[in-house]
């Protein structure tokens, strides 16, 4: 019974951590379109959060690699500062899934 429950624990945290993974690799792309609208003279206070996001997608499907190359560095150091909880800060490893 601690086997299926170490289990479903190593799953739910794979699946955090793939998620924050997914979301900083987001921001940056939106931090970039951000910028690229400013660069423009346009005011990021005038559009929709739907609309940045729109426009943060390509930029994220252009620079994917690096984005979540950042992003996976930056979770695994809160994984080993015990951000996820002390069960996480203990496996070695425990991104290994597929991403």
């Amino acid at each position: 019974m601690a086997e299926a429950s170490n289990s479903v624990h190593l799953a739910q945290l794979r699946t955090r951590l793939h998620c924050a993974t997914r979301t900083l690799a987001l921001q940056a792309a939106m931090k970039a379109a951000k910028h690229q609208l400013r660069a423009q003279g346009m005011k990021v206070s005038h559009f929709p959060h739907r609309e940045l996001v729109t426009l943060a997608e390509p930029y994220l499907a252009q620079h994917r690699e690096a984005l979540l190359s950042e992003a996976s560095a930056m979770v695994e150091q809160w994984r080993r500062d015990g951000f996820f909880g002390k069960r996480a800060k203990l496996l070695s490893g425990a991104q290994g899934g597929k991403r």
